[in-house]
């Protein structure tokens, strides 16, 4: 079964999304019986130093097949069917392709739903982070179609959320084969920084209509940290990315301070489809400052009922479980 799922192409997986409808997915959460992550070999001590000292890290294989065909029908759906939150990147800055980024599937699909909370997913970032408790903040699907040259520009992703710690990961799940050359590349060790530098819309303009970011000229006024120029500091031999050719069922676990960017995808054959949960430890608390994300997930009802300065173990279950407990519920 393993290479049916790995080998198929973007049409072809097309070609069965349209015949088995939008209810696919789901029939492979209730058909299957997806096994849950074996989280202490999966993330053995020492690759929790290596992420500590490096900001991320690749661990191969964690989900298996099952996970993955679930998982891939569900994004097929919801490119066809985008939530509130969906921005499609190329198409706003006139580019060619298309990059879709959409948030909040869990609440939507099911098998991103059964991924989230009873995968171990979660229980996997936790171990990375040291923290009892993980506590989803959202998940996200990126996809570069083939001929897609949008980029994914340096930035680190504290700089957009609206929390404070030092307990916050993503886990950007491979759907396909990716090579290192279009997937995501990181600053190692750049995490250590912390800084918090302006932001702006991944469709290159300062704004979109899912958000008012902090930026332009309000931006420039204010006390912000100046983010390097990687491509200058890469092309002068000053810094080594970290990246990896990944195959679907790999994951990429990184410290949400840690600055990354991806390239576009120019290749015409080839699809780059990446699934990412944010998590947020114990020391995670609610940061009211103005320009994060939080505006656009007001206006989508995604809202975790926090004031500012309140630890994410207060906020709404329903939006930000902790999921550690399902995990070891298993």
């Amino acid at each position: 079964m393993l290479s049916n799922v790995f080998g198929r192409s973007g049409a072809a997986i097309a070609r069965r999304m349209r015949w088995r409808g939008l209810a696919s997915a789901q029939e492979v959460v209730l058909e299957k019986k997806l096994r849950p992550i074996e989280i202490e070999s999966s993330l053995p001590e020492s690759k929790i130093e290596e992420f500590e000292a490096m900001g991320a890290i690749m661990l191969p294989q964690i989900l298996d097949s099952d996970w993955i065909e679930a998982l891939q029908i569900a994004a097929e759906n919801n490119m066809l069917n985008p939530g509130p939150l969906c921005d499609e990147h190329a198409s706003a800055a006139g580019t060619s392709g298309r990059f879709h980024d959409d948030q909040f599937l869990w609440k939507r699909h099911q098998a991103m739903e059964q991924y989230v909370l009873y995968s171990g997913i979660g229980a996997l970032a936790a171990r990375a982070m040291r923290s009892t408790s993980c506590h989803i903040f959202y998940d996200q699907l990126l996809v570069k179609e083939p001929g897609t040259v949008a980029p994914t520009p340096w930035h680190n992703d504290t700089s957009y959320w609206q929390l404070q710690g030092s307990q916050i990961c993503s886990v950007w799940l491979a759907l396909d084969i990716v090579s290192a050359n279009v997937g995501v590349a990181y600053v190692p060790a750049s995490h250590h920084t912390k800084i918090r530098h302006a932001i702006t819309n991944f469709s290159g303009a300062d704004h979109s209509d899912k958000n008012t970011y902090f930026s332009g000229e309000a931006a420039q006024n204010s006390e912000f940290d100046q983010l390097p120029d990687i491509d200058a500091l890469v092309e002068k031999g000053e810094i080594s990315l970290l990246k990896w050719d990944m195959l679907p069922g790999d994951v990429i676990v990184f410290n949400s301070y840690a600055i990354h960017g991806a390239k576009g995808n120019p290749n015409k054959a080839n699809r780059r489809r990446g699934y990412a949960t944010r998590w947020c430890g114990d020391d995670v608390t609610f940061d009211s400052r103005p320009g994060t994300m939080q505006v656009g997930w007001d206006k989508a009802g995604y809202n975790g009922r926090l004031q500012h300065g309140q630890p994410y173990s207060q906020a709404d279950p329903d939006i930000h479980p902790n999921v550690v407990p399902l995990y070891h519920q298993k």
